[in-house]
């Protein structure tokens, strides 16, 4: 295992099976066009070769599919079902859940447990101005499908001082009533709002969004894992929610994650843009790919960070 000087090693990794998606969310890109796959994208098996030789040499218990959204991308099926006969603790996904309900019976059958759904509000005109695509009621029917066949639900929302902050109890109150843990995600400087006024005019730090949630909720802080992203909270006798509060309240120290992009690349943090290739791995012989793969993991330990500082890379190139 590597470790670096801060205890800090790798247990997690996610996997961004493309570049593209179907929405084009204001928080990601500026001009709302929809993101496209990168340039030569690998595919699900080579995907699955590299997450294999990562998992031998790092030992990564925990891995989660990203995109862009995942679930555009045709080597979905094939990836998660390849993935999920791997030796891996626990599987996740990460998606706009636009696709839900046509990927219902391959989510079934792969015996996935946990599922995380963008959704930054349950007001359909709100829903098509921040997502610019996609259909709301199609999302939350997905939702109602996934809690069915009994697969665990979170919601991760972006609170925006000037979209949808008025949106913070409604969202809350309907994932209380389901059951799900609601996961309110501080705005990133990331991309087009790493510069320029965008960033604070929209930002609302945990403290802001705890006051608008005390308005109506009593609750008190609870207890999350080690390197948990998220800051959690009990409301007695209704349930949980959650800040990832990475301006207020910065995971970074104890991160154990590690992404791969779509085409092959590997980010030992999200707040750099610097990257790993891994391509060539694909090429050599079994044997010289571990030595080679320990180094690469080495730099990409190093260039994990002491407190979240943003970055020009969009988040959806690599799996937030």
């Amino acid at each position: 295992m590597i470790v670096d000087n801060l205890g800090r090693s790798f247990k997690n990794l996610r996997v961004s099976l493309t570049a593209a998606c179907n929405y084009a969310c204001t928080y990601c890109v500026p001009d709302g066009k929809r993101l496209m796959p990168a340039r030569n994208e690998l595919s699900a098996r080579e995907l699955l070769k590299l997450v294999g030789y990562i998992q031998e040499a790092a030992g990564i218990e925990k891995l989660r599919i990203t995109g862009g959204d995942p679930l555009v991308t045709p080597k979905f099926d094939e990836f998660l079902l390849g993935v999920s006969k791997f030796p891996l603790r626990d599987i996740s996904l990460t998606t706009n859940g636009q696709l839900l309900l046509q990927k219902a019976a391959v989510l079934k059958e792969s015996g996935i447990k946990r599922i995380n759904i963008s959704l930054d509000t349950l007001n359909p005109l709100k829903f098509k101005q921040i997502a610019r695509g996609g259909d709301l009621d199609i999302v939350l029917a997905g939702i109602d499908k996934m809690l069915e066949l009994g697969i665990k639900i979170k919601i991760n929302m972006v609170p925006m001082r000037n979209q949808n902050l008025s949106d913070v109890q409604r969202l809350l109150e309907y994932s209380l009533q389901r059951g799900i843990e609601l996961r309110f995600i501080e705005l990133m400087r990331m991309g087009h709002l790493l510069h320029g006024p965008s960033f604070q005019q929209e930002f609302l730090s945990m403290q802001a969004i705890l006051d608008e949630i005390a308005k109506v909720h009593s609750f008190q802080r609870a207890d999350a894992p080690f390197d948990s992203t998220a800051v959690r909270f009990h409301i007695p006798g209704k349930g949980y929610f959650g800040v990832i509060a990475n301006e207020s309240e910065p995971f970074c120290t104890a991160c154990t994650r590690l992404r791969i992009s779509s085409d092959g690349y590997l980010y030992g943090c999200l707040s750099s843009a610097r990257r790993q290739p891994l391509g060539e791995l694909l090429e050599m012989p079994r044997y010289l790919v571990l030595p080679k793969l320990q180094g690469l993991l080495l730099s990409a330990l190093g260039d994990k960070q002491l407190s979240f500082q943003g970055e020009t890379t969009v988040m959806k190139f690599i799996g937030g």
